[in-house]
């Protein structure tokens, strides 16, 4: 099957519907319809939009006989490779039959997806009792499905206005090679035409309470089940009935909306304010009915993470003092938003979030993100291993659309891949925990964002757009100053990057190497051509990347982010460092020429090579955090 055109213009179209989430119970909603509407406009020339009104039963059995069965669930007799599947939410939540239709086109019934963990939390079990549970085959390395959770996602699809529910477990051919290829392509589509995601961050076994810490963060594929979709759900296990939660964040109040899903059992809440509320670690609660005299409760908020990481890996280290907030938390709330005023912005924070998250296959983390980021590659081309590979492609193909390169500067306290220097080193991928590195001295390093932050060029620095060859050289054209390495001591203050706020003459780089602005390179903006160098010095120059904001969008501070690049053949460069520049240099920085550069590298990618397979003389040295914290009066509580 084709791919969808234009994903792009298709997702800002969903964007622009208003984000809700229905009461229960509810009819179906007219922004649910409306998304209905564009689906329905994009199957008109499907030639199969007649069988899809007919689907296929594929399975009907009792979910109380389920847990009974010896053998795990099979659908490998009776689907059909490359087929869109659906469980019928009405049949379980009336019958307590679990009934999966198969569909020769795509789904034109409402629909809601369900996003959760492969491995996630256990149940608090009573030493005498068995909670009923079932698995899949080909999928028996995953959690086994417990039917009161399955229940509990078809009831609150149903209140959201979804007749039907899309559960990759249970809707993918587990054991079939093509129907997995096939339906990572389509997995975008699936997620975005949804009336609404589901998320439980606990997984499939058992409903977390807010106060239970889950992984569900950390993995690479949640990442798109909740930025493609117009509204996404939290459910979650809860016992104090629907009402109102309150909290404060950056000084200002947020109110959000608990809905009952089953009564003393479970609820759900709008995935902005579970983010919201899990930044500070605690909010408010307000049943309905309570009187104004009533107290609220206080409930402890830990559902994505604790601002205040008490519990570390054994062997792992923490980055800093910014860890002990919860950057990719805010990351996250970045993406999802829609005050974002740009495409840039928001990929940008996409970015962010999938560089801490992980996989149980490295190239996974790239098909996790590339329908959200407007790109549709063949999981064909790659193996499994090679996440460098699938990287460079995606690249590639977002210039080739004539887009921004809105990946640079992701991470300034991150070592630059040898191979793709544009990019930070990529961290260990697992099946279950949270993304690692190792360290060259022994021990492993957790992951961690130092700030949250979306780029904001104010007129004056658009993101580098540019082309990108095969073996991940970038080509593109930037402001940028000339640079030379300055040994000596320097008057630089221990407590910031640069000895002069507004036009500096040196500047500190993150990794901790200190430069001197040369003098012939700033700046008439006459030439395009890089100024030779009288010596067999290497050269190097700060990029400019441009001015980024956080939450509350503050333009004090160390906003300006620039690259740190040096020559290492004849007119190729690779990304050493970054440099952190005051927000009062603004003007001075709009002064920079323009020059043109080819960065990647240093070390040779050849296809196929895995992105865990560093040279040996290529040591991970972690850069040390910088004298001060990027831009860091823009996060408080967040």
């Amino acid at each position: 099957m084709a791919c969808p055109p234009d994903a792009q213009a298709r997702r800002r179209a969903i964007l622009s519907l208003p984000a809700y989430l229905p009461s229960y119970p509810r009819e179906i909603s007219s922004e649910a319809k409306a998304i209905h509407s564009l689906l329905s406009a994009g199957l008109a020339d499907n030639k199969h939009a007649l069988q899809d009104r007919v689907p296929k039963a594929i399975c009907n059995v009792s979910l109380d006989e389920l847990p009974q069965c010896e053998t795990p669930v099979n659908i490998m007799a009776s689907a059909t490779p490359e087929r869109y599947r659906l469980l019928d939410c009405a049949e379980a939540v009336s019958a307590r039959t679990l009934r999966i239709l198969e569909f020769a086109g795509f789904p034109s019934v409402p629909y809601a997806a369900l996003s959760y963990v492969w491995r996630g939390n256990r149940p608090v079990k009573d030493p005498g009792l068995r909670t009923p549970e079932f698995s899949v085959l080909g999928a028996e390395d995953a959690d086994p499905i417990s039917p009161g959770i399955l229940l509990d996602a078809c009831t609150a699809s149903l209140a959201c206005g979804a007749s039907h529910l899309w559960l990759d477990r249970l809707c993918i051919m587990q054991t079939s090679r093509q129907d997995k290829r096939w339906q990572i392509r389509e997995m975008y589509r699936v997620y975005a035409f949804a009336t609404v995601c589901v998320v439980a961050p606990g997984g499939l076994r058992a409903l977390a309470p807010f106060s239970e810490e889950t992984q569900w963060i950390h993995r690479g594929w949640t990442l798109q089940e909740v930025v493609a979709p117009p509204s996404v759900a939290v459910l979650f296990a809860w016992a104090h009935g629907a009402g109102e939660s309150h909290m404060k964040i950056a000084g200002e109040d947020m109110n959000g909306r608990i809905e009952v899903v089953a009564p003393g059992k479970s609820a759900m809440m709008g995935l902005a304010s579970v983010l919201a509320v899990c930044s500070v670690g605690c909010f408010e609660f307000t049943p309905d009915g309570a009187g104004e005299a009533a107290s609220p409760l206080r409930i402890e908020a830990a559902l994505f993470g604790r601002p205040l990481q008490a519990e570390v890996p054994l062997g792992a280290t923490l980055v800093g003092a910014s860890d002990i907030r919860l950057p990719n938390v805010a990351a996250l709330a970045f993406a999802t938003a829609r005050f974002l005023d740009t495409d840039e912005m928001r990929d940008y924070c996409i970015w962010q979030c999938a560089l801490v998250r992980t996989s149980s296959r490295p190239v996974d983390m790239v098909y996790s993100v590339m329908g959200i980021l407007g790109v549709m590659l063949d999981p064909s081309d790659f193996a499994v291993d090679d996440r460098l590979g699938a990287t460079i492609a995606l690249a590639r193909e977002i210039l080739r659309q004539g887009r921004s390169a809105s990946w640079l500067g992701l991470s300034t306290n991150l070592p630059p891949c040898p191979y793709l220097s544009t990019f930070p080193v990529f961290p260990k991928t697992s099946v279950a925990g949270q993304a690692m590195y190792d360290l060259p001295g022994g021990g492993q390093r957790l992951v961690a964002l130092a700030d949250a932050l979306y780029p904001n060029d104010i007129g004056l620095f658009p993101v580098p757009k540019g082309s990108m060859d095969k073996t991940g050289y970038h080509s593109f054209d930037a402001p940028a100053v000339m640079l030379t390495i300055f040994s000596a001591a320097t008057s630089l203050s221990g407590d910031r990057p640069y000895n002069d706020a507004r036009r500096p003459t040196h500047i500190r780089a993150v990794d901790g190497s200190t430069w001197f602005i040369t003098s012939s390179a700033a700046i008439t903006g006459e030439s395009n051509d890089i100024p030779p160098l009288a010596s067999e010095e290497l050269r190097s120059f700060a990029v400019m990347l441009g001015f980024y904001n956080g939450i509350p969008a503050v333009t004090t501070g160390n906003n300006l982010r620039a690259m740190l690049v040096t020559e290492h053949a004849k007119d190729r460069y690779h990304v050493r460092s970054y440099f952190l520049l005051s927000h009062e240099a603004t003007q001075w920085a709009s002064t920079w020429a323009e020059h043109h550069f080819c960065v990647g590298g240093p070390d040779t990618y050849s296809a196929g090579h895995q992105a865990s397979e560093y040279p040996r003389h290529t040591a991970i040295q972690l850069a040390p955090p910088p004298p001060v914290p990027f831009n860091s009066d823009t996060f408080q509580e967040a």
